[in-house]
């Protein structure tokens, strides 16, 4: 028995180192450690290009100098050419002015009996045809004798202002004289010249300057 014991004890032994083997093999398992998950880094997004500026080279003096001078020109003729066309319309709002007044004035002394008279080109004596006028405006102030008259010459527009503003002056003189032989009172009558500034036909024809060969009486109290 005690060699059966003896016998048997080294098999035990191999047994249990055995079995001490497979569990130091259990017990040396490599553990694989735990990663976290690295988030895979982005590429950034390429840069936009810076963009270039375009700078504009820069003119020479003496060209800006130039253009400069150019430039005033271009705005001394535009303002030479407002004035131009405000002194045009300015000017021609005048003339209308003075030809609605001027009918106005024909109006007014047919609805009072006292009848302009016409002259001949570059003349102031009165014609024979209008003594009979001239006859029947003596008349008419006679005949109201609480009313003065302000004879005023006119011309047409050919010749200097000057020289119409005289003529129209000769006009109406004449007139007075004609009506002073007619017995009207000097003290009656006033004279005015306004040269070719009130015609009545604006146009520029010998049938418009007929009509601007004249002399007006305005009664005046």
């Amino acid at each position: 028995m005690k060699i059966i014991k003896y016998a048997c004890l080294p098999l035990l032994i191999l047994v249990l180192g055995l079995c001490l083997s497979c569990a130091k093999k259990f017990a040396r398992t490599e553990v694989i450690p735990y990663t976290p998950y690295k988030e895979e880094a982005k590429t950034p997004p390429p840069k936009a290009e810076d963009k270039v500026e375009i700078k504009s080279e820069a003119a020479p003096p003496d060209k800006t100098a130039e253009l400069d001078r150019q430039k005033k020109i271009k705005e001394e003729t535009l303002r030479e050419e407002a004035m131009r066309e405000k002194e045009r319309r300015e000017k021609a709002l005048r003339e209308e002015a003075a030809r609605k007044a001027a009918l106005a004035r024909d109006e007014a002394q047919k609805k009072l009996a006292l009848e302009s008279i016409y002259f001949e080109y570059d003349q102031w004596l009165i014609r024979e045809d209008q003594k009979e006028t001239m006859g029947k405006n003596a008349e008419w102030l006679k005949a109201t004798p609480n009313f003065k008259v302000r004879i005023e010459g006119n011309c047409d527009e050919r010749g200097t202002a000057e020289y119409n503003l005289a003529l129209g002056q000769k006009r109406a003189d004449a007139a007075k004289v004609f009506l002073e032989g007619m017995g009207i009172s000097g003290n009656r009558i006033q004279t005015i010249s306004y040269g070719f500034e009130r015609s009545l036909d604006p146009g520029h024809d010998e049938t418009a300057w007929a009509k601007n060969r004249r002399v007006d009486f305005v009664p005046v109290r």
